[in-house]
């Protein structure tokens, strides 16, 4: 089954807001066989809505179209859907006990702009929002069907999980799809198609093959879509294998997995412990790893030693060192690493130092330089990367995602 998003919003279009949403109906539909063909964000403007929905159910079986179902006079989604299938507004006494037993539990007391949000065109099914005052709705024309879900993130997650998904599961459809996801390091994304152009040619057609690159990393992803799933098992079986084969060493998780993923999972699987020493990444590489359930069994604690003083006092990092070398350097964070383990007592330990930006940099250490140390059961590693960028937040996402790579390829070492 062909679907398409419609992403309804000004604040999208001008940037205020990322859209997410479209993201998690993907993730969602795609491994039950529903092919995402197309998604639209368009403005708050009735006739611009129209006209997307309009062309969405030329081109597909279903849509699914988000945002604009609020109470407010810039919400216009659902009297616009109304006058497209030919309906009139009336009041749902399930959606207004729905919204009561909500305020209820809120402690709090529904306005008159609220209760508005009862009102529903009369051609649709009501889908019941537990978390939210405005219902989804799903409405049916020549055989197609459009679902509208609120913009609120969390209010669309919960409609697709406990009405959409079950909707659309009860819908025949005889595409099948499966995935197949590996890791890979150690080659740069022109170079890894190189290396793959034979293997790549061989895929069966009902197989493809995406590449989809981070720094240091590239994620391959195999798509195998058709209507005979045993023999698309089998041809992924085979296709995965072969990968495998191809890759050995290369491949650092045999998952879609993020980097911290797979560096707890390698904690775990040695029983090592870790803390984390920093000062440009401000905790955020604490804040990665505690993101991951489970954390809590190998992350001890963190020290964010932003300020020199802290690093001496708190990590002992010899103040003659920071003098000589410069705070962003190999024998500082070398130092901060081994400060933190016998802060903390772990077998592990990563600490960082560096330029974020847009200034503090010289000639010698540009904006975009870090100093990254690893620390595993008694021996450090460090590097200094200068990879020169003005842009402070690009630079410390960047900074974590090399600390982490720096830990998980250590631990790979480490029988």
């Amino acid at each position: 089954m062909k679907c398409e998003i419609i992403v309804i919003g000004d604040e999208l279009l001008i940037g205020q807001v990322t859209d997410t949403n479209s993201g998690y109906i993907a993730r969602k539909l795609n491994p039950i066989g529903i092919e995402i063909i197309r998604t639209t964000v368009v403005r708050d403007r009735e006739e611009e809505i129209a006209s997307a929905v309009e062309e969405s159910m030329q081109r597909a079986e279903a849509v699914i179209v988000t945002g604009g179902l609020g109470p407010t006079n810039d919400d216009i989604t659902k009297k616009t859907l109304c006058k497209i299938f030919g309906g009139k507004m009336i009041f749902s006494q399930a959606t207004q006990d729905n919204n009561d037993a909500l305020f209820a539990r809120l402690g709090k007391e529904m306005n008159t702009l609220t209760r508005s949000q009862a009102m529903v065109p009369d051609c649709c099914k009501v889908l019941p929002n537990v978390v939210g005052t405005a219902p989804g709705m799903m409405f049916k024309r020549d055989g197609k069907m459009l679902i509208s879900l609120p913009g609120v993130p969390y209010e669309l997650q919960k409609l697709i999980d406990d009405s959409v998904l079950p909707m659309f599961e009860r819908c025949a459809t005889t595409d099948k799809i499966f995935h197949s996801t590996r890791i890979v390091t150690g080659f740069t994304e022109s170079k890894l198609a190189i290396y793959l152009t034979e293997y790549e040619a061989s895929l069966p057609s009902t197989i493809k093959l995406a590449y989809l690159p981070k720094p240091n990393l590239i994620r391959l992803r195999l798509t195998a879509r058709g209507n005979d799933a045993e023999q698309l098992y089998c041809d992924m079986y085979e296709a995965t294998l072969k990968m495998d084969e191809l890759l050995g060493e290369n491949i650092i998780s045999y998952e879609d997995l993020t980097l911290e993923e797979i560096l707890i999972n390698h904690l775990k699987d040695k029983d090592y412990t870790i803390s984390t020493a920093e000062s440009c990444t401000g905790g955020g590489i604490a804040s990665k790893i505690t993101s991951v359930a489970g954390a809590s069994a190998v992350f001890m604690g963190g020290v964010v030693a932003y300020d020199n003083s802290v690093k001496v006092n708190q990590l002992g990092v010899e103040e003659e060192v920071i003098n000589r070398y410069g705070v962003v350097s190999t024998q500082v964070v070398e130092q901060m690493a081994k400060g933190v383990v016998n802060k903390f007592k772990t077998d592990c330990a990563i600490a960082t130092s560096g330029i974020a930006g847009p200034s503090g940099g010289s000639k010698q250490k540009p904006v975009g330089t870090i100093a990254i140390a690893v620390y595993c059961n008694g021996k450090v590693q460090s590097r200094l990367v200068a990879i020169p960028s003005a842009n402070r937040m690009r630079n410390i996402e960047r900074f974590i995602d090399l600390a982490l790579y720096d830990m998980v390829l250590n631990l790979r070492t480490i029988k």
